[in-house]
């Protein structure tokens, strides 16, 4: 079963994580708030068009800005707005037209660093990580300085598994847009200590854009600290976005780091083709937003507070099970089992002994056929696991999971993943 989801305008590209740290910083309004098109624009100069369209695309409103660019490709000395049209293209994630326009121009003898640039943006955000590295490689041979070129580098060398490699690309300067991303591939390497580190200190100095406290959010998010994930991100996103972004943040966790850094570039999770369906958010900074994050950066994160005891269900008895299908938090694997009588023993027995630990925590079930045809020594056949959760909260599963291996019972930890199975059409009595 394949499931997807590329999380949303949010994250394609992936807006304010990656793509938007490829490019040059602006100031923003939210995407999506268009202005109309003055009359008679034809008659206008070239350079007032051009200026207009410029100003609209900085202020992120591409979709604004595209139909200007175009008029103006079609009037004399109209090229000069082919580059512009991609790149507002890019930023609303229409990628096959952005790609015509820059080979164009390519096969034409006019392309610069800024073209290759572009296309090393596009190929990253499409999942093309060797034609993104060779595109963002002969745009630093161009333009060897440039601090967006060096980090599209380095975030497609980690797209493509070179870890060390993208480090060392981004070099030890003190630039924002060069740290941001250099602490976002860390995050995404299991180092997120280290991550937080480099974007607290931005935050401290007053250096934190929307991409940076998202960023920063991410990297507390992978470390567990949940409650300052949310706090960061909910500076800059919608109740729904915001949603939104942590369901793509959990979906995360389950990834190796190779597969994390390609979830975040391209804002997928699970493979599909169609990748130009989406945009780029774009967020607002203020004052208030970056003193909002030093309050939060500053503040130790509460300790969990201790719930009180209750007396062991003697009487409890568990009558059906529901499946954990796709779920939205960590859930804790107990046992496995061949049917589901077995299995509503198994927790009635368990929760019996342990009610003080898991009182609030519903049993879930999945499935998982590892078929016939297996190695000796492993699983074979059909299973029921026994599940508990899902838990929001990464910290307070590996707690519930200590106490309860601390009694004497196994205990996993699984994160969010795909449904496992379905149902065999005759259970097993074995």
């Amino acid at each position: 079963m394949k499931i997807i989801r590329r999380t949303f305008p949010i994250i394609a590209g992936p807006a304010i994580l990656l793509l938007a740290a490829c490019s040059t910083p602006q100031a923003t309004t939210t995407q999506g708030s268009s202005q109309p098109i003055p009359a008679n624009t034809s008659q206008q100069p070239l350079g007032h068009l051009f200026t207009m369209a410029q100003n609209m695309a900085t202020n992120g409103d591409h979709s604004a800005a595209i139909p200007l660019y175009r008029q103006l490709i079609n009037m004399p000395n109209g090229r000069m707005a082919e580059q512009a049209l991609a790149k507002s293209l890019i930023a609303t994630g229409a990628y096959s037209e952005a790609e015509k326009i820059l080979l164009a121009r390519e096969q034409q003898g006019l392309a610069d660093w800024e073209t290759h640039h572009l296309l090393g943006k596009l190929y990253l955000s499409n999942g093309q990580f060797e034609k993104a590295l060779s595109n963002f490689e002969t745009a630093f041979r161009l333009n060897p300085t440039n601090a967006q070129i060096r980090s599209g580098q380095a975030i497609t060398f980690a797209a493509l598994g070179n870890i060390p490699t993208a480090l060392a690309t981004f070099g030890t300067e003190a630039d924002p847009l060069l740290l941001s991303n250099k602490a976002l591939v860390l995050a995404a390497s299991d180092n997120p200590d280290a991550a937080i580190t480099i974007l607290e200190a931005l935050v401290r100095a007053d250096q934190a854009n929307p991409r940076v406290r998202q960023n920063l959010a991410l990297s507390y998010l992978l470390k567990g600290e949940e409650a300052k994930a949310y706090q960061m991100a909910r500076l800059d996103l919608d109740p729904v976005t915001l949603d939104d972004t942590f369901a793509f943040y959990r979906s995360l966790k389950s990834l190796t780091p190779m597969r994390r850094m390609q979830a975040l570039v391209t804002g997928i999770v699970h493979q599909e083709t169609d990748t130009d369906e989406q945009a780029n958010l774009i967020l607002t900074d203020s004052e208030s937003h970056q003193t909002a994050s030093k309050r939060i950066v500053e503040e130790p994160e509460p300790e969990p507070v201790p719930e009180p005891v209750s007396e062991p269900a003697k009487d409890y008895e568990l009558t059906e099970v529901p499946p954990l299908v796709e779920p939205e938090g960590w859930a804790l694997q107990i046992g496995a089992y061949r049917n589901i009588e077995r299995l509503m023993r198994g927790w009635t027995i368990l929760y019996r002994k342990n009610s003080d630990i898991l009182e609030g925590i519903p049993p879930r079930r999945s499935e998982i056929d590892f078929g016939e045809n297996v190695k000796d020594g492993t699983p074979k056949g059909f299973y029921f696991r026994l599940n508990a959760g899902p838990l929001k909260s990464l910290r307070h599963a590996r707690e519930i999971c200590k106490e309860l291996m601390e009694r004497g019972t196994e205990c996993w930890i699984r994160p969010p993943e795909e449904t496992e199975g379905k149902l065999p059409s005759q259970n097993s009595e074995e």
